[in-house]
């Protein structure tokens, strides 16, 4: 590995689970809590803990990945709340989307969650 500068996580053999998790400089993340009163929200839950993960993972693959993850707070903070808003939470999503079309796994992940947002909230 000799003098190379790791801003991120190298893994060999096993594997990372978490509910959230943040990788590298000025990275951040957040969790939604209380959001497992019913079905609906369960699955935005779940939903949402995918697109941290997989933005975890394969965001440095994005051209405006700081621009992407800072999207996906503002929608991690409106999901955390008690009402959250559905204009905002699918708006984010969706440019949350069409920036993330080179990344499939983030692709279908925020497609996910965004059918999830609109199909309970």
């Amino acid at each position: 590995m000799g003098n190379h500068y790791n801003e991120g996580i190298w893994i060999s053999g096993g594997r990372i689970e978490a509910g959230a998790l943040a990788v590298g400089r000025g990275a951040s993340v957040g969790t939604v809590t209380g959001m497992s009163s019913d079905p609906g929200r369960e699955e935005i839950a779940q939903r949402l803990d995918e697109l941290l993960r997989r933005l975890a993972t394969e965001g440095d693959r994005l051209r405006d990945r700081d621009e992407v993850r800072e999207a996906t707070q503002v929608v991690v903070d409106e999901l955390g709340k008690q009402q959250p808003n559905k204009t905002t939470v699918t708006g984010v999503l969706t440019g949350i989307a069409g920036a993330v079309t080179s990344v499939a796994g983030l692709a279908t992940a925020t497609d996910a969650l965004l059918a999830a947002v609109r199909q309970f909230l």
